[in-house]
């Protein structure tokens, strides 16, 4: 089955329709338009949101005003006129003229609704078509694309442009609820006041009558479109969403058809299947294996939305059909074997962790054990029914069914026609903030809170942010009234700043919410030493943004370009300090640290300054913070007589005379670097060069490394090959039982490390594994740390699950890599460091030959190379974890040789070695 439709092909006739819209521009120009007639479309014939608002506006306008369905083929206009509609073809001279004379103009999917080229000047009304998880136009990068035309910034900006250009002539955009708002504003371009959460007119069809009639009208609608449902049957609907023309990775093998007709005949229900109508994917095995599978296809129901009360359970991915089924109380299970790259690709909204209940599965055998949890009173049903209705009740604020009356009123209202006083309300009861101000008292500063008329029972109050969050706990039918504290203790270490971003105020509960009434006048900005803050009323709650604690006159492009030019016109006073920054300042971590202790024991004379983001991040007692951007980081910069990094140094860096730099890297390489790699484009090539041209030394772990720098980065000078000082303290394992005590492991636990690489193809961690699930199955005597590279510790969330612990945001690896019992990996340089510890490693590699030969390339053939087991599945690593003692031995000759070649310097005294080489060198 052919996709219809990819935003690339769809942007190149765009392009090449500019001079009928430029004539179409000229004709609105001159035809005046009379409010007498108002015109209707929708992308997918006689649905959506434009089909109940066009029987409203009859209803309600009678003969006053002249109303045109917009048909695209001739079977649209055939059923718009055996309804009794006035309709006309839109692409044809009638329906350019009604469109071009036409008031309000009203659209489900674009312009092109209806007669695209005669828009110019007249009232649209923006209706969409469901609540928007995967981003849109111009929140995502696969929207501005033209086929035929490469990908690059000055077409995206051109794309942008007229995005933003179309976002201007929407003169009222419905929506949802005030959580969707924000959304719509920074994806279609269109200014806040014309957005108003007035409803989604599609959802009417659900919600207006009772439930019994409309799940009735339901199975009736879905027999006529797939052939007789039993009343007593169950429904299952899978309905993935569209990938721009790339196929549906869900789409069942031979294999997993035959398990789902078993499991449909042994619980006497049906599986739906309804393709989107833009997707690409071969369902038709599906029913040739069995009559219990159905297509539900576009040309059997246009719309699917009035029927979706007809399903029992809703099997997707990442369609807003979960939100519009969570009006008809449908559970959902959630499938997505592809969502880190969709993630990437598309970009959502919302973390899908957060969406999904942290429950997406990756295969149909997982997806059919969850169904089999619907409706039952097992933990994971009573999970599935909560989160259904946290879907529907933080997602929309109003679930009366007559959001079409609102909508109308709205139109005659802003089109100046009339002013209805009897416009239903509708809006669903929320918990107020009524208090909301910085406090700053002896135990730091805090946020006090206080929360009126909560619609169900409080647990906990919470600032929720990504990587972190903070909570004061609510004692039964105690007062709301709260003081949530703005440093805290992050792996052991107090008195932190939160990380930089958004925190959303939460009301925990068995449904959590952060949709609340902002009564208050929100405190405004807070400034503390180690972070500033902001609080505002944002989305239908309440925001708090935490920033990195810089100056009015240090914030800002314009600013730090001002700093820049300032740093680099200086002649800074030589200062007997090292500057060091690992990771980009995320974190004081890595070698830059092994190194950092060295000097704190070596030559305590030594000013050790850390380069860090903010606040959050922890540096080492006796050590200085320098938080990036500041005026003092750019002074340090060029005064400091050391510079030690583990990656690029970023920012234009102007090399002081007195300056040496020590680039430390971060691990031995397995996989290809930078001019290593194929396809190095000459940019890249410049900028390799440039780059490595700012290093006095280049610190190496083995000969093996030192080698490969030396080509990947046309480093001329010489290496320093003295081992890793990251690795001091794992060859001693002194620290092991403080590092537990700050991870939170228990003292008989057993602990797997999975830590694998980042990709080049997306931004978040990648799940093969199901990971959450995963840490059950690995058994109650278990803990599974999840480590995510550092490239992903900014787009990413946290995970939480029994027996698992997320520990992407702890500062050093080389703690976690002590404390494993078992570590997996893929490809991360982390292999090679932990077999100095002598226990086993196991490498999952599901994507081996895709990261290989696609993504990277590598130095080495792992297969044959390994110190450990190589897996490619969930069930193999299972038993090769089980096994993993035993399987030592079986490597033994091969981990052998392993540390023979990658990890004969880490001795526990590379640290010292490398401080002796610097001050011998006269860099100190």
């Amino acid at each position: 089955m052919p996709a219809t439709f990819t935003f690339g092909a769809g942007n190149a006739r765009k392009l090449l329709r500019l001079p009928l819209y430029a004539l179409g521009s000229l004709a609105a120009l001159l035809v005046p338009r009379t409010p007498r007639i108002w015109v209707f479309g929708c992308g997918i014939g006689l649905g959506e949101g434009a089909l109940p608002l066009y029987r409203a506006a009859r209803e309600r306008l009678g003969d006053e005003v002249r109303l045109v369905w917009m048909a695209s083929s001739d079977a649209e206009l055939a059923e718009a006129r055996a309804l009794g509609f006035d309709s006309v073809a839109k692409h044809s001279w009638r329906g350019f003229r009604l469109t071009l004379r036409a008031r309000v103009l009203v659209v489900t999917h674009g312009f092109g609704d209806v007669n695209r080229y005669a828009t110019g000047g007249a009232f649209v009304v923006q209706l969409w078509h469901g609540i928007p998880l995967k981003k849109l136009h111009l929140d995502s990068p696969a929207t501005l694309k033209v086929r035929g035309i490469p990908d690059h910034r000055y077409v995206r900006a051109l794309l942008a442009r007229a995005y933003r250009h179309a976002g201007r002539g929407i003169d009222l955009f419905p929506v949802a609820s005030e959580l969707v708002a924000p959304r719509i504003a920074s994806a279609f371009g269109v200014r806040p006041e014309r957005i108003v959460a007035l409803g989604d007119i599609r959802d009417d069809a659900l919600l207006a009558r009772g439930r019994d009639e409309v799940r009735a009208d339901a199975r009736r609608l879905l027999s006529a479109a797939a052939g007789d449902i039993d009343d007593a049957s169950r429904v299952v609907l899978y309905a993935p969403t569209w990938r721009d023309g790339a196929p549906d990775p869900g789409t069942p093998t031979r294999e997993e058809w035959e398990l789902i007709a078993r499991w449909l005949d042994a619980r006497d229900a049906v599986l739906l299947v309804r393709a989107h109508p833009l997707g690409l994917g071969d369902y038709a095995a599906g029913p040739a294996v069995s009559d219990r599978i159905r297509m539900l296809g576009a040309h059997e129901l246009v719309d699917v939305t009035p029927a979706l009360a007809g399903v029992d359970e809703l099997v997707t991915d990442y369609s807003s059909i979960a939100y519009d089924c969570a009006l008809a109380d449908v559970p959902t299970v959630f499938f997505a074997p592809d969502v880190e790259l969709y993630a990437r690709k598309r970009g959502l909204y919302e973390n899908y962790r957060v969406f999904s209940d942290d429950r997406y599965v990756a295969s149909w055998q997982h997806v059919l054990e969850q169904l089999d949890a619907v409706g039952t009173d097992s933990a994971l049903g009573r999970r599935l029914a909560a989160h259904t209705v946290w879907l529907r009740e933080e997602h929309v604020d109003r679930l009366d069914g007559r959001s079409a009356e609102r909508v109308l009123a709205e139109i005659l209202a802003r089109t100046g026609t009339r002013v209805d006083e009897h416009v239903p309300d509708g809006r669903l009861a929320r918990a107020r903030v009524v208090e909301a101000e910085f406090e700053e008292a002896a135990d730091g500063p805090a946020l006090r809170v206080t929360v009126a008329d909560p619609v169900r029972p409080v647990d906990a109050v919470r600032l929720e942010g990504a990587r972190a969050r903070v909570e004061a706990p609510v004692a039964a039918g105690g007062s709301l009234s709260v003081r949530l504290p703005l440093l805290c203790e992050r792996w052991g270490v107090p008195g932190l700043a939160l990380p930089s971003g958004e925190y959303r105020l939460t009301l925990d509960g068995d449904i959590p919410t952060s949709r609340l009434l902002v009564d208050a006048e929100p405190a405004g900005r807070f400034v503390h030493p180690l972070f500033h803050a902001e609080l505002r009323a944002q989305a239908g709650g309440l925001v708090l943004t935490v920033s990195a604690p810089l100056a009015a006159d240090e914030r800002g492009h314009r600013n730090q370009r001002r700093l820049e030019r300032a740093y680099r016109r200086a002649t800074p006073v030589p200062e007997d300090a090292v500057f060091l920054e690992s990771f980009y300042g995320q974190s004081a971590s890595d070698n830059p640290l092994g190194i950092a202790r060295t000097l704190r024991r070596m030559r305590p004379d030594v000013t050790r300054y850390w380069s860090v983001v903010d606040g959050s991040v922890a540096v080492p007692e006796g050590d200085v913070r320098l938080i990036e951007g500041s005026r003092e980081w750019w002074r340090v910069r060029g005064s400091a007589r050391v510079l030690i990094v583990n990656d690029w140094l970023r920012k234009r860096f102007r090399r002081r005379r007195h300056q040496h730099v020590l680039q430390t890297w971060h691990g031995t390489m397995l996989k290809r670097l930078a001019l290593d790699r194929a396809g190095v484009g000459a940019r890249t090539r410049v900028a390799v060069r440039r780059e490595s041209a700012r290093w006095d030394a280049l610190l190496a772990q083995n000969a093996y490394s030192a080698r490969i720098f030396r080509s990947a980065y046309a480093f001329t000078r010489g290496t320093w090959d003295e081992g890793y000082p990251r690795n001091d303290r794992l060859v001693s394992g002194a620290d092991a039982g403080a590092i537990r005590r700050a991870v939170g492991i228990p003292d008989d636990a057993r602990v797997v490390l999975y830590a694998p690489t980042w990709r080049d193809d997306r931004t978040e961690m990648v799940d093969y594994l199901d990971l959450t699930t995963f840490a059950r199955e690995l058994g109650d005597d278990h803990v599974l740390l999840v480590r995510g590279h550092s490239r992903t510790l900014r787009y990413g969330r946290d995970l939480e699950a029994e027996g698992l612990v997320d520990v992407t945001s702890y500062p050093n690896v080389a703690d976690l890599l002590e404390v494993a019992d078992v570590l997996v990996t893929d490809y991360s340089s982390v292999m090679f460091d932990f077999s100095a510890t002598g226990r086993p490693i196991i490498f999952f590699t599901p994507d081996l030959a895709h990261y290989s030969s696609d993504l990277r390339g590598f130095y080495f053939d792992l297969l044959a190379e390994a110190p450990g087991p190589v897996v490619r599945t969930r069930e193999e690593l299972l038993d090769a974890i089980a096994d993993a003692d035993a399987s030592r031995h079986r490597y033994r000759q091969q981990a052998a040789r392993w540390r023979e070649r990658f990890t004969p310097l880490d001795d526990g005294d590379a640290g010292r070695r490398v401080v002796q080489r610097m001050t011998g060198a006269g860099w100190l």
